[in-house]
């Protein structure tokens, strides 16, 4: 048993046994074990009588990181109020994922995260806030996790399981980053990168977890230049570029009647 999992186990968990977390995390984290590194979980957790409001319980996980992470810093958010005490290299604080106010007070204090942890709503709209808000928070070759996303396919958090393809779930919003981080092949001379784009290299789906790397997303393609694919020879080149271009344009116009479509779809 590793470290983490003797962690994990001592501090009663949930990411090891109703989970299997615990070994995808040390997987990532085992590089910087010994190293000054901020970690920020979103959500305290601490279920008891049916909810998790109690002020005293809660903060397994944060203990663990705080045990794993022995020269880190470790924050914790949570829409509820804790007064856990769990030293001083541990800092609790109470707001919303999707409050930009509650997440930029944690952003003052420790400007840049090596790890970032949901495990807070599983709602579709507050994971891709929180995410949206808090990426360019993270270190470069810091990773980004988000816990429990089999929400994307249960009613109770507005998942759907019945139409796989529904764009406003968790996991089909980060499928989308396997295009941006292949945004240099794309054959589309329209087509402009994000900052997500730029700065993810890797994306990892397991079992109710995704795992993000942040990277500079530097590599071109072998194939394309500008995302468009270059007009060989010489003969009569103006007029095959024209008519090239042309045929992008007739492309672009219906993607874009396609992802109408798509929109509209019952």
């Amino acid at each position: 048993m590793s470290i983490l999992e003797k962690l994990a186990k001592y501090h009663k968990s949930d990411k090891l046994g109703a989970h299997n977390y615990i070994s995808i995390y040390e997987k990532y984290m085992i590089s910087k074990k010994n190293k000054q590194v901020n970690l920020l979980e979103i959500g305290i957790g601490g279920y008891i009588d049916g909810n998790y409001s109690n002020e005293l319980i809660g903060g397994n996980s944060l203990r663990i990181w705080r045990d794993y992470f022995k020269k880190g810093k470790i924050a914790g958010l949570d829409i509820y109020k804790k007064k856990l005490n769990l030293g001083n290299r541990v800092k609790i604080f109470q707001g919303s994922q999707n409050s930009a106010e509650s997440l930029d007070k944690i952003i003052k204090k420790y400007r840049k995260f090596d790890f970032i942890i949901d495990d807070g709503s599983h709602f579709y709209k507050d994971i891709v806030f929180s995410f949206k808000y808090l990426f360019e928070s993270l270190k470069e070759g810091g990773y980004y996790f988000i816990e429990d996303t089999q929400t994307s396919y249960l009613r109770e958090f507005k998942g759907d399981g019945f139409y796989l393809n529904n764009n406003k779930t968790a996991i089909n919003y980060f499928k989308k980053i396997i295009d941006k981080i292949n945004y240099n092949e794309i054959e589309n001379p329209y087509y402009r990168p994000d900052y997500f784009a730029k700065n993810i290299t890797e994306i990892h789906f397991y079992h109710n977890l995704i795992v993000i790397k942040k990277e500079k997303n530097l590599e071109k393609s072998t194939i394309l230049v500008n995302n468009r694919r270059l007009v060989s020879g010489h003969n009569l080149l103006k007029l095959r570029t024209l008519i090239k271009n042309i045929k992008y344009f007739s492309l672009y116009l219906k993607g874009k009647i396609n992802s109408f479509l798509n929109i509209v779809k019952i």
